[in-house]
C-alpha cells in the first residue's frame, strides 16, 4: 500500500529546489517550517537526509512528517465542508466536533490548524476560541462569532461557569470509584511539559469518576475546574493513572496501545455546559474510533 506521507518526483519536476518543491505541494505551510523539517531530518530524500538547496530528480522519493498529510486532509475537509464539524451554530457562538490530530490554533512548529481553517470556511475573521483543546483531543469546543460574545464567555471561564467534562480511558485499576486531585501545575521547559510544582505552578482541579473498569484500563469521567494545559494527562499520570495513548506522560504504553488497537490519546471532550442568556448543553458522543477500543475492552474482559 502506497504510503501518502512519501512524495513521488517524476521527469517533469525535475530540477527544482527541494524547499520550492515543498512549499508549491504543502501549501499553508510557514516557509521557516519547511526549512527546519528539512535541516532537522524529518524530510528525507531516498531516506537519507539532505539540504533545502537539493536539486530533486527524477524518481527521488521525498519523505514528510506523517501528521502533515493528517492535518492537511482535516484542514481540506473543514474548508470543502464545515458542516460535517458544527455539532450547534447560531448568531453568538458555535459548538464544534473537533477530530483529534489537528491544533486548534497556528502555532510556530505549525502548518494548519482548525481555527485557520475554520476562518477560511466562515469567511469570518472574527471567530475566536472561548477554550482550547489538545491537538490529539477531540470533543467539544466552544468558539464565539463577535467580540462581545468572545468578552462575556471568556469572563465566564475565568469565573469558572463554564462546565467541562471529559470521557478518558486510564491505565490500571482505580483505587477508588472517586478520586479529586489539586496539585499545582508549572510548565517543566526543558523537557517541553508540564509538570507538578506546588511551590509555585498554577492552581489545577480535577475529578474523576469511574464509569467502568477493565482487566487493565478503566473508562472514567473527567471534569476539570480549571483549564491548565494538559491538566488531565498530568493530574491523572501523577496518581499513577496516565491516559491511554499518552507517549508524553507514559513512556512505556506503546504495547499496551496495539493490544487494545489504540492509535491515539484516549481523551474526549464530551460534555459542555454554560449561561448565555440561557443555559445550553452540549453532549457529542464518543467518536467511532474510541468506542471500537472500548469493544475490544470488552471482548478482552469476558
Amino acid at each position: 500500500m502506497e504510503k501518502t506521507n512519501i512524495l513521488h518526483v517524476n521527469k517533469e519536476l525535475c530540477g527544482q529546489r527541494l524547499d520550492n518543491f515543498l512549499i508549491k505541494k504543502l501549501k499553508g505551510l510557514p516557509k521557516s517550517l519547511i526549512y527546519k523539517l528539512v535541516r532537522s531530518g524529518q524530510v528525507r530524500v531516498n531516506k537519507k537526509r539532505t539540504k533545502v538547496s537539493y536539486r530533486i530528480t527524477d524518481k527521488d522519493l521525498i519523505r514528510i512528517p506523517p501528521y502533515l498529510i493528517h492535518n492537511e486532509i482535516i484542514a481540506k475537509k473543514i474548508i470543502s465542508n464545515v458542516s460535517d464539524f458544527i455539532h450547534f451554530e447560531n448568531e453568538d457562538f458555535m459548538i464544534i466536533d473537533k477530530p483529534y490530530g489537528i491544533a486548534v490554533h497556528g502555532g510556530t512548529n505549525q502548518g494548519v490548524d482548525f481555527l485557520s481553517s475554520l476562518k477560511n470556511s466562515k469567511e469570518n475573521e472574527n471567530l475566536s476560541l472561548v477554550h482550547r483543546l489538545d491537538k490529539n483531543t477531540s470533543g467539544c469546543m466552544l468558539i464565539s462569532k463577535n467580540y462581545q460574545t468572545a468578552s462575556f464567555l471568556g469572563k465566564e471561564l475565568t469565573n469558572r461557569n463554564i462546565q467541562k467534562k471529559y470521557y478518558a480511558l486510564l491505565l490500571g485499576t482505580l483505587s477508588k470509584d472517586i478520586i479529586e486531585i489539586e496539585s499545582k501545575i508549572d510548565k517543566d521547559n526543558r523537557n517541553q511539559k508540564m509538570t507538578i510544582n506546588n511551590s509555585e505552578g498554577k492552581e489545577a482541579h480535577t475529578k474523576i469518576t469511574l464509569i467502568k473498569q477493565f482487566k487493565t484500563h478503566c473508562l472514567v469521567d473527567v471534569e476539570i475546574e480549571t483549564g491548565r494545559t494538559h491538566q488531565i494527562r498530568l493530574h491523572t499520570s501523577s496518581i499513577g493513572y496516565p491516559v491511554a495513548g499518552d507517549n508524553k506522560y507514559n513512556e512505556d504504553c506503546k504495547q499496551s496501545n496495539l493490544n487494545i488497537g489504540l492509535r491515539r490519546l484516549f481523551l474526549h471532550s464530551y460534555y459542555l455546559s454554560f449561561f448565555y442568556n440561557k443555559k445550553y448543553e452540549f453532549i457529542i458522543d464518543l467518536p467511532s474510533d474510541l468506542k471500537e477500543v472500548i469493544s475490544k475492552l470488552e471482548e478482552l474482559n469476558d
